[in-house]
């Protein structure tokens, strides 16, 4: 039997339990018509196909009207559960339907937006057209429960917020400056050599007066002098192209600066700190279908993206319907 003909005769089945739940429940035959706005002779007709299908008599008549038999009072306790069970799966699959139409709230800063989120929101909605997405570049860290955003990308730092943080993987960083810039003040050799160099800071949240590198499993901590703060990445960028220092940058931020030759790394045998990043939304509860399915989009472009590495790998749960 096809998907399509099992399908008919499960739903043909439900039509003929309901025809006689609704019998039992109004004691008549002609109650339960008037429910299903049909015939007597044909509510009739349809008790007559239950019966012939279970091979036993479901009801009998008395003086009280139509009362279910001992099989019948058995067919009658798991049909309520299996019409129970049919209309949580419509509603489901409509709520569903709903969430994958629906429009979706997204916040996240402007280079991983314009990078990574947004290539990936068109890619999406090849496959879910009727999926409208708001996407927010914004490197402010917002408060997703009183702005009213359904999802937060953040590296770094989340930020202060009253909604739910996890972290879902690590972008990988290094120290870049540009080729003028190096040229005029020489390539440091050692992490020492950091300290005579000017350090463009990234927004003025945690001031930074030290960087931490790692090489064959020693730590060395350098003090840095920071005299300009960047509060976007344009700004970042044009920073480092007229040589007002060197910083440390996500390695997807580095890709096609470096191929341009219009950026360099400095000291590349040298790993630098991991900057985190996380999803922040309002409440477990509010992590939709439509959620679930950029959350899903999202970590699975990260696995492509060079410089970007997974961690949890726990799946998150999803809120769903009771």
């Amino acid at each position: 039997m096809g998907i399509s003909n099992a399908y008919g005769v499960i739903m043909d089945l439900l039509n003929l339990l309901e025809s006689f739940v609704r019998v039992i429940d109004n004691g008549s035959l002609s109650g339960g018509a008037r429910q299903r706005h049909i015939s007597q002779p044909a509510m009739s007709q349809q008790l007559n196909l239950l019966e012939a299908q279970v091979g036993q008599e479901l009801v009998f008549r008395s003086n009280k009207g139509v009362q279910p038999t001992a099989a019948g009072k058995i067919v009658y306790e798991h049909a309520q559960a299996m019409l129970r069970q049919s209309a949580q799966m419509f509603e489901e699959l409509q709520e569903q339907v709903g969430a994958e139409r629906g429009s979706l709230i997204v916040s996240v800063s402007q280079p991983m937006g314009s990078d990574i989120i947004t290539p990936m929101i068109f890619d999406l909605r090849k496959e879910y057209p009727d999926l409208s997405i708001s996407i927010r570049m914004e490197d402010e860290l917002i408060d997703v429960v009183r702005e009213g955003i359904d999802l937060a990308v953040r590296t770094g730092v989340p930020g202060e917020t009253s909604g739910v943080v996890r972290k879902v993987a690590v972008a990988e960083t290094c120290l870049v400056a540009s080729s003028d810039f190096l040229a005029k003040h020489g390539m440091p050799r050692i992490p020492e050599a950091l300290a005579d160099l000017n350090y463009i800071q990234y927004r003025t949240e945690i001031p930074v007066s030290s960087l931490a590198l790692l090489k064959r499993g020693q730590k060395h901590v350098v003090d840095i002098k920071s005299e300009f703060v960047a509060g976007h990445p344009q700004v970042m960028a044009q920073a480092l192209l007229n040589s007002v220092g060197f910083t440390r940058m996500p390695l997807f931020m580095l890709r096609g600066l470096e191929e341009a030759g219009a950026l360099q790394r400095i000291l590349p045998d040298y790993q630098c700190e991991e900057k985190p990043i996380y999803l922040v939304y309002p409440s477990r509860e509010a992590l939709t279908r439509k959620t679930e399915i950029f959350i899903a989009a999202m970590l699975e472009r990260f696995r492509d993206v060079p410089g970007i590495k997974l961690v949890g790998q726990q799946p998150i749960q999803f809120a769903r319907p009771a």
